[in-house]
């Protein structure tokens, strides 16, 4: 089947959001011509800043304001009331109204067509690609792992650590998984993320340009509905928050929700493991206990963590991202109806089946990292 052409997420975003993710591109774009060291130092501080990503556009508009203001004082309004105005618009079109966080792709749509991207977005996504080259992160493949094209697999993503770096490798365009497997290059992929993320200015529009949807259970079924794979770091903020350098801290044991949704749609379990990702920042366990109960409460994590130089950058600490072998689902286990509900007991049998797999799989290649699973 020949994949559906879309030349950007943005075509279905609002128009703020759309623009935000143009000024996004041109940053990246401009970065580029960069010497390429550069570039990855630049790309990954940007990553492991997640939440300082919306300063970029902002402060660019700001000073294109301030410029305006300065030069025009008697003719441009002041910049305060345009602040303002674009604030209050973008909270009633964007985060209020608008639904492409719970509306998944259909299958085969690729959202930067090699044919179609503009010079812009070719530029940008070659910037945000030299990540993958700074740590380095590199993939390693079980030979006995092999994916069917007419098979629907739920890629399940550990640990998560302060950010979900190995997700990137099964989601960016022209990563090493997608050059050997062509799943994201063909449209067959759509990530979840926590609700929250779509709540945040800028961040927001980085996870839809990416492909990601909202992890709500309604949202996830949509997606295997429409035949696309799913990819998904499991741990959520919890596994962050227990994230520990040199050791592998996993949150498991009644982390039930992926299999009971693979199992409803037939689709293969598949664990990925990112052997060091929980080397990249340096974390501290003051308060953890408060910390814990803040999150279970409230779903709010709040990790205490530095990178480099005390900043958002990660160490440069090798990530051996590994995929393992397809848990298929016996067809006798596939409700009647795709999407309803399976057994309690189905779910526990595959839930085990996962969970040793995993086991087996770190440590294969984990290189005698101690693994916790809670």
């Amino acid at each position: 089947m020949r994949a559906a052409v879309e030349t950007s997420q943005s075509k279905r975003l609002p128009l703020l959001s759309s623009m935000i993710l143009f000024v996004m591109d041109f940053i990246a774009c401009l970065l580029s011509f960069l010497p390429e060291v550069i570039q990855m130092h630049l790309s990954t501080f940007m990553i492991g800043g997640l939440f300082g990503l919306m300063l970029f556009p902002i402060m660019l508009m700001h000073g294109l304001l301030c410029a305006c203001d300065a030069l025009f004082p008697t003719v441009f309004p002041q910049f305060v009331y345009i602040y303002g105005g674009l604030a209050v618009l973008y909270i009633v079109t964007v985060l209020m109204m608008d639904k492409s966080a719970v509306i998944p792709p259909k299958l085969g749509v690729v959202r930067h067509h090699k044919e179609t991207a503009t010079w812009i977005e070719k530029r940008s996504a070659s910037f945000w690609n030299t990540h993958f080259d700074y740590f380095p992160m590199k993939l390693t493949v079980d030979k006995e792992t092999k994916l069917d094209k007419n098979q629907q697999y739920l890629f399940a993503v550990h640990p998560h650590g302060i950010h979900c770096v190995p997700l990137d490798m099964v989601m960016f365009p022209n990563s090493p998984f997608d050059q050997k497997f062509q799943i994201v290059r063909e449209g067959k992929i759509t990530g979840l993320v926590a609700s929250i993320m779509f709540r945040i200015p800028v961040v927001r529009e980085l996870f839809l340009n990416m492909g990601y949807v909202d992890a709500s259970r309604k949202v996830a079924h949509k997606v295997l509905s429409n035949g696309r794979n799913i990819t998904v770091c499991t741990g959520g903020e919890e596994e962050s928050m227990r994230t520990v350098v040199g050791k592998d801290c996993v949150v498991l044991k009644k982390r039930k929700g992926f299999v009971r949704l693979a199992i409803s749609h037939g689709a293969a379990l598949v664990p990925v493991f990112g052997i060091g990702n929980n080397d990249l920042f340096q974390t501290y366990s003051f308060l953890i206990d408060f910390r814990m109960w803040l999150q279970k409460k409230t779903g709010i994590a709040l990790p205490i963590f530095h990178g480099r130089f005390g900043t958002p950058l990660p160490y440069r600490r090798e990530i051996n991202v590994v995929i393992g072998d397809p848990i298929h689902i016996d067809p006798k286990h596939i409700p009647d109806q795709k999407g309803d509900k399976p057994s309690d007991d189905i779910v526990n049998l595959y839930h085990a089946k996962y969970i040793e797999a995993l086991k087996t799989l770190h440590k294969k290649h984990g290189k005698g990292r101690p693994l916790v699973i809670y």
